[in-house]
Protein backbone atom coordinates (compact mmCIF):
# COMPACT_ATOMS: atom_id res chain seq x y z
CA UNK A 1 0.00 0.00 0.00
CA UNK A 2 3.26 2.19 0.93
CA UNK A 3 4.22 1.61 -2.59
CA UNK A 4 1.12 2.31 -4.23
CA UNK A 5 0.62 5.83 -2.07
CA UNK A 6 4.43 6.91 -3.11
CA UNK A 7 4.02 5.90 -7.09
CA UNK A 8 0.77 8.02 -7.12
CA UNK A 9 2.60 11.02 -4.89
CA UNK A 10 5.66 10.96 -7.56
CA UNK A 11 3.19 10.84 -10.26
CA UNK A 12 0.95 13.69 -8.44
CA UNK A 13 4.41 15.98 -8.30
CA UNK A 14 5.38 15.05 -11.65
CA UNK A 15 2.21 16.27 -12.91
CA UNK A 16 2.25 19.25 -11.02
CA UNK A 17 5.49 20.45 -12.31
CA UNK A 18 4.88 19.35 -16.08
CA UNK A 19 2.11 21.72 -15.53
CA UNK A 20 4.08 24.72 -14.11
CA UNK A 21 6.93 23.68 -16.63
CA UNK A 22 4.23 24.78 -19.57
CA UNK A 23 2.58 27.27 -18.03
CA UNK A 24 5.86 29.18 -17.63
CA UNK A 25 6.67 28.71 -21.26
CA UNK A 26 3.25 30.35 -21.94
CA UNK A 27 4.48 33.30 -19.97
CA UNK A 28 7.87 33.46 -21.80
CA UNK A 29 6.48 33.35 -25.05
CA UNK A 30 3.08 34.89 -24.36
CA UNK A 31 4.42 37.91 -22.06
CA UNK A 32 1.59 37.46 -20.05
CA UNK A 33 1.53 40.06 -17.00
CA UNK A 34 1.06 38.37 -13.40
CA UNK A 35 -2.48 38.75 -13.59
CA UNK A 36 -3.06 37.49 -17.14
CA UNK A 37 -0.65 34.31 -16.74
CA UNK A 38 -3.14 33.52 -13.05
CA UNK A 39 -5.85 33.97 -15.65
CA UNK A 40 -4.43 31.80 -18.66
CA UNK A 41 -4.02 29.07 -15.55
CA UNK A 42 -7.32 29.00 -14.34
CA UNK A 43 -8.50 28.63 -17.49
CA UNK A 44 -6.21 25.67 -17.86
CA UNK A 45 -6.83 23.98 -14.96
CA UNK A 46 -10.76 24.41 -15.86
CA UNK A 47 -10.50 22.69 -18.82
CA UNK A 48 -8.13 20.14 -17.19
CA UNK A 49 -10.90 19.60 -14.92
CA UNK A 50 -14.12 19.51 -17.61
CA UNK A 51 -12.87 18.38 -20.55
CA UNK A 52 -11.04 15.04 -21.58
CA UNK A 53 -7.36 16.57 -21.90
CA UNK A 54 -5.61 17.56 -19.38
CA UNK A 55 -4.32 21.03 -17.82
CA UNK A 56 -1.07 20.06 -18.51
CA UNK A 57 -2.59 19.78 -22.85
CA UNK A 58 -4.40 22.50 -22.16
CA UNK A 59 -1.34 24.85 -21.44
CA UNK A 60 0.47 23.28 -24.05
CA UNK A 61 -2.44 24.86 -26.41
CA UNK A 62 -2.14 27.71 -25.09
CA UNK A 63 1.53 28.05 -26.05
CA UNK A 64 0.79 27.40 -28.93
CA UNK A 65 -1.88 30.23 -29.17
CA UNK A 66 0.87 32.74 -27.56
CA UNK A 67 3.34 31.47 -30.71
CA UNK A 68 0.50 32.82 -32.98
CA UNK A 69 0.69 36.18 -31.14
CA UNK A 70 -2.78 35.54 -29.10
CA UNK A 71 -3.07 37.67 -25.92
CA UNK A 72 -4.43 36.17 -23.17
CA UNK A 73 -8.12 37.47 -23.44
CA UNK A 74 -7.83 35.66 -26.77
CA UNK A 75 -6.35 32.40 -25.83
CA UNK A 76 -8.84 32.08 -23.00
CA UNK A 77 -11.67 32.38 -25.74
CA UNK A 78 -10.17 30.35 -28.11
CA UNK A 79 -9.35 27.65 -26.15
CA UNK A 80 -13.02 25.95 -25.37
CA UNK A 81 -13.51 26.09 -29.62
CA UNK A 82 -9.91 24.32 -29.78
CA UNK A 83 -10.54 21.82 -26.98
CA UNK A 84 -14.00 20.53 -28.96
CA UNK A 85 -12.16 20.23 -32.22
CA UNK A 86 -9.68 18.05 -30.94
CA UNK A 87 -12.33 16.07 -29.35
CA UNK A 88 -14.49 16.18 -32.58
CA UNK A 89 -11.17 14.73 -34.28
CA UNK A 90 -9.90 12.33 -31.71
CA UNK A 91 -6.60 14.16 -31.78
CA UNK A 92 -4.06 15.73 -29.18
CA UNK A 93 -4.86 18.78 -28.01
CA UNK A 94 -1.90 21.03 -28.81
CA UNK A 95 -1.73 19.72 -32.46
CA UNK A 96 -5.42 21.26 -32.79
CA UNK A 97 -4.26 23.95 -31.89
CA UNK A 98 -1.18 24.96 -34.15
CA UNK A 99 -3.13 23.98 -36.64
CA UNK A 100 -6.26 26.30 -36.18
CA UNK A 101 -3.65 29.34 -35.45
CA UNK A 102 -1.18 28.62 -38.23
CA UNK A 103 -4.56 28.14 -40.35
CA UNK A 104 -6.20 31.80 -39.41
CA UNK A 105 -3.09 33.55 -39.69
CA UNK A 106 -2.40 32.01 -43.10
CA UNK A 107 -6.31 33.29 -43.92
CA UNK A 108 -5.45 36.67 -42.09
CA UNK A 109 -8.35 35.84 -39.95
CA UNK A 110 -8.04 36.45 -36.22
CA UNK A 111 -8.39 34.84 -32.95
CA UNK A 112 -11.94 35.67 -32.49
CA UNK A 113 -12.82 33.43 -35.84
CA UNK A 114 -10.93 30.78 -33.88
CA UNK A 115 -15.23 29.14 -33.07
CA UNK A 116 -16.47 29.34 -36.45
CA UNK A 117 -12.89 27.85 -37.97
CA UNK A 118 -13.72 24.79 -35.62
CA UNK A 119 -16.89 24.50 -36.95
CA UNK A 120 -15.78 24.24 -40.81
CA UNK A 121 -13.01 22.24 -39.59
CA UNK A 122 -14.69 20.02 -38.20
CA UNK A 123 -17.73 19.57 -40.51
CA UNK A 124 -15.62 19.17 -43.39
CA UNK A 125 -13.63 16.16 -42.09
CA UNK A 126 -17.00 14.52 -40.89
CA UNK A 127 -18.56 15.21 -44.20
CA UNK A 128 -15.86 13.52 -46.45
CA UNK A 129 -13.17 11.23 -46.22
CA UNK A 130 -10.30 13.37 -44.96
CA UNK A 131 -9.23 13.90 -41.05
CA UNK A 132 -8.88 17.28 -39.50
CA UNK A 133 -5.09 16.38 -39.12
CA UNK A 134 -5.04 16.19 -43.18
CA UNK A 135 -6.94 19.17 -43.60
CA UNK A 136 -4.19 21.16 -41.18
CA UNK A 137 -1.64 19.80 -43.74
CA UNK A 138 -3.56 20.97 -46.45
CA UNK A 139 -3.90 24.40 -45.45
CA UNK A 140 -0.63 24.64 -45.17
CA UNK A 141 0.17 24.66 -48.49
CA UNK A 142 -2.87 26.34 -50.08
CA UNK A 143 -3.73 28.55 -46.88
CA UNK A 144 -1.65 31.41 -47.75
CA UNK A 145 -2.20 31.52 -51.55
CA UNK A 146 -5.91 31.07 -50.73
CA UNK A 147 -6.40 33.44 -48.50
CA UNK A 148 -4.38 36.05 -50.43
CA UNK A 149 -6.14 35.66 -53.52
CA UNK A 150 -9.77 36.35 -51.44
CA UNK A 151 -11.00 32.66 -51.03
CA UNK A 152 -12.74 32.23 -47.42
CA UNK A 153 -11.88 29.13 -45.19
CA UNK A 154 -15.46 27.79 -46.33
CA UNK A 155 -14.40 27.62 -49.90
CA UNK A 156 -11.37 25.85 -49.54
CA UNK A 157 -12.41 23.63 -46.98
CA UNK A 158 -15.47 22.67 -49.86
CA UNK A 159 -12.89 22.07 -52.30
CA UNK A 160 -10.46 19.84 -49.99
CA UNK A 161 -13.29 17.77 -48.91
CA UNK A 162 -14.64 17.07 -52.34
CA UNK A 163 -10.72 16.27 -53.06
CA UNK A 164 -10.44 14.10 -50.45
Amino acid sequence: LSLALTGFGTYAVKAAMDFDQSMKNVQAVSGATSDELEALTEKAREMGATTEFTAKEAADALYYMSLAGWDANQSMTGLPAVLDLATAAGMELSLASDIVTDSLTAFGLKAEDASSFCDVLAKTSASSNTTVEMLGEAFKNVAPLAGAMGYNVSEVSLALGLMA
